[in-house]
């Protein structure tokens, strides 16, 4: 296989995130979702009917596994398109550790997440989708879905009470 490396090999920079977000919730939740999940039977049905990163030439693909995690941050955090889930992973050291993405790596591309969807049959994703679902709900795990927001500056139509008007000399 020809994948991109998903190293857990903890950097500086790691070590330092790790101790600063030691009581990050987002963090812990994941890890705990992380750790009752078994992914092996699940990376290996997503190997089977996958068909890139299996050739040796040209750049190394991201693994099938890494993708299918960063759909269900899509799906559990209600993230509205590719473009913003790229953009949250890069953004949020929870989302990369989870897909266990190095912290000085950059998020797949948006256009790989679209990519991945279309290659990976619905027939497959749904299988996997269920194989996961049973395997929290033998555990009672129960998934309540979250929102990730993102401020917006709208510029008020209405002056503002307290500006002060300057005068000309």
């Amino acid at each position: 296989m020809s994948f991109k490396s998903d190293n857990q090999t903890l950097s500086f920079s790691d070590l330092e995130l790790s101790r600063e977000k030691a009581r990050n919730h987002t963090l812990e939740y994941l890890k705990n979702l992380d750790q009752s999940i078994g992914w092996s039977q699940i990376e290996s049905t997503l190997l089977e009917n996958y068909p890139t990163g299996k050739n040796k030439k040209g750049p190394q693909a991201y693994s099938p596994l890494m993708l299918f995690k960063c759909q269900l941050l899509r799906n559990w955090f209600q993230i509205r398109s590719d473009v913003e889930l790229e953009s949250l992973i890069n953004d949020r050291f929870s989302f990369k550790k989870f897909i266990g993405l190095p912290l000085g790596n950059s998020a797949p591309d948006s256009s790989t997440f679209s990519r991945f969807r279309k290659r990976l049959t619905l027939e497959k994703y749904g299988m996997v989708l269920s194989d996961i679902s049973d395997q929290l709900s033998c555990k009672n795990i129960i998934i309540n879905m979250g929102s990730t927001t993102d401020i917006r500056v709208i510029k008020s139509s209405r002056p503002s009470e307290t500006k002060k008007e300057i005068q000309p000399n």
